[in-house]
C-alpha cells in the first residue's frame, strides 16, 4: 500500500474513536496534551533510557521532570525517581522493592487502585483489606491489623471518589510499627498542592510525612503529558533493591521494571512543565474545581443525588439501574465511568471538561430518567 492508502485506512479506524477534545469522555484521568508536548514526544520517539547511556540528553530531562514531581511531593533534589509507562508500573516497583527490603505483606483499601493486587498478585505478597470510614481508609481497623514489617498502601485521590486517605495519621502509626508506607498520588499529585494553594484542603500527602518511603505521581494525569508518562519517587535508592545486571547495555545494569522505557514520554513531560509552570498548573486545578463545583450545583438543581461532596474533581451522581444508564449514555455518545458498589456514574471533571459539556450531559441523564422512568 503507498502513503495516501495507508493514511486513508488510518483515518476510517480514528473516526471510530473518541476524542478528548470533543469533550465527550467524561470517565478518563487523561486530557488532551498542549501541542508542544506532543512535539517533544515525537522529536524525541527513538530515546530509550532503558539504556541510558545512550541519551544522555534525556536522562537530564528526566531529572528535571523529576525534581518537579519532587516539587509536588514536598521532597528534596536528594531524593531518588524515575519518569516510568505509568501509576501501574510505579506501584509494582514501589512493593517489588520493598519487598527485596524484607516487608512481607501489603495492607490496602478496596478503593485502592487495582494494580496494587496486581502487584501483590505478581510478587507473591498476601494482601488484607483495611475498612473504609466514608470512602478512606479506617485508622482503627489499620490499627489493629497492622503488624511490624507491613507494607502499608494509601491513596491520595482514590480513583472510585477522589479521596485523599488520612496519610499524616497512617504515617504516625507506620513509624510505630516499622512499616513501609507507599502512597499511590497517582491522580492527585498534581492537584494536592494546588488545593492547598487555593484553601480547598490542608491535607499532606507526601515526603513532608517523616513516614512516607514512596510516591506515585502521573504527569499523564492532570501534569497534562501523553501517554506513557508515571511517576515514582523514593526517600532512598529503592532502584538498587531491584537492580539487575545487563552487561550488553552502556551502563550494564538495569534498575526499573521495562527493559525497553518508551522515553519520548520524559521529554513530553518536561515540555509540559515548561510551558504550564507552577502557576499555570495552579489556573488548570482552579478551573477544574469551579467546573467541579459548577456540576454539583446544576445536579442539585436537576435534582439528582451527590454520592459524597468531592474531595478534588471527581462528582459521583449517585443513579438507579447505574448499568444500564452507562449503557444508554455510551449509546448516545458519552463515555463515563461507574462504581457498581456505590451505585453511581463516576464523572472525572478535568480540563476537557467545561460548563457547556456538563450542560448537555445533565440533559441528556435527565431525558434516560424520564425515558426509563428512573
Amino acid at each position: 500500500m503507498d502513503e495516501k492508502e495507508i493514511e486513508e485506512l488510518l483515518q476510517k479506524y480514528y473516526c471510530k474513536d473518541m476524542h478528548y477534545e470533543d469533550g465527550r469522555i467524561l470517565g478518563s484521568m487523561y486530557t488532551e496534551p498542549p501541542k508542544i508536548a506532543l512535539k517533544a514526544f515525537f522529536k524525541f520517539y527513538q530515546a530509550n533510557l532503558g539504556n541510558s547511556g545512550l541519551y544522555k540528553g534525556t536522562a537530564e530531562m528526566e531529572r528535571e521532570v523529576v525534581k518537579f514531581l519532587l516539587r509536588l511531593a514536598s521532597g528534596k533534589e536528594n531524593f531518588f525517581g524515575h519518569v516510568v509507562s505509568g501509576g501501574t508500573e510505579a506501584n509494582i516497583i514501589a512493593l517489588w522493592a520493598a519487598r527485596e527490603m524484607g516487608y512481607k505483606r501489603v495492607l490496602a483499601t478496596k478503593d485502592a487502585h487495582f494494580s496494587i493486587r496486581k502487584a501483590a498478585n505478581l510478587l507473591k505478597l498476601p494482601l488484607e483489606n483495611i475498612e473504609m470510614k466514608r470512602g478512606k481508609m479506617n485508622i482503627e481497623d489499620l490499627e489493629s491489623k497492622i503488624k511490624e514489617n507491613d507494607i502499608i498502601v494509601a491513596t491520595a485521590g482514590t480513583t472510585p471518589l477522589g479521596f485523599i486517605d488520612p496519610i499524616e495519621e497512617i504515617g504516625k502509626i507506620c513509624q510505630m510499627h516499622n512499616c513501609f508506607l507507599h502512597v499511590d498520588a497517582a491522580f492527585g499529585g498534581y492537584i494536592i498542592p494546588f488545593l492547598r494553594e487555593l484553601k480547598y484542603t490542608n491535607k499532606k500527602f507526601g515526603f513532608d510525612i517523616p513516614a512516607v518511603s514512596t510516591i506515585t505521581i502521573d504527569p499523564h494525569k492532570m501534569g497534562m503529558a501523553p501517554y506513557p508518562a508515571g511517576g515514582i519517587l523514593s526517600r532512598e535508592n529503592i532502584f538498587e533493591k531491584i537492580v539487575i545486571e545487563a552487561p550488553y547495555l552502556i551502563e550494564e545494569k538495569n534498575d526499573s521494571l521495562l527493559g525497553t522505557r518508551q522515553s519520548g514520554s520524559v521529554a513530553a513531560a518536561y515540555a509540559a512543565q515548561l510551558y504550564f509552570g507552577w502557576r499555570g498548573y495552579k489556573e488548570i486545578v482552579r478551573r477544574c474545581m469551579e467546573n467541579t463545583n459548577y456540576l454539583v450545583k446544576r445536579a442539585k438543581e436537576e435534582k439528582l443525588e451527590i454520592l459524597e461532596m468531592p474531595e478534588m474533581n471527581i462528582v459521583n451522581l449517585k443513579v438507579e439501574n447505574v448499568k444500564k444508564v452507562k449503557r444508554e449514555l455510551y449509546a448516545r455518545g458519552w463515555a463515563v465511568s461507574t462504581n457498581p458498589k456505590y451505585s453511581s456514574i463516576r464523572i472525572v471533571v478535568m480540563p476537557h471538561v467545561t460548563k457547556e459539556v456538563i450542560d448537555k450531559f445533565l440533559d441528556e441523564i435527565k431525558n434516560i430518567k424520564k425515558n426509563y422512568g428512573l
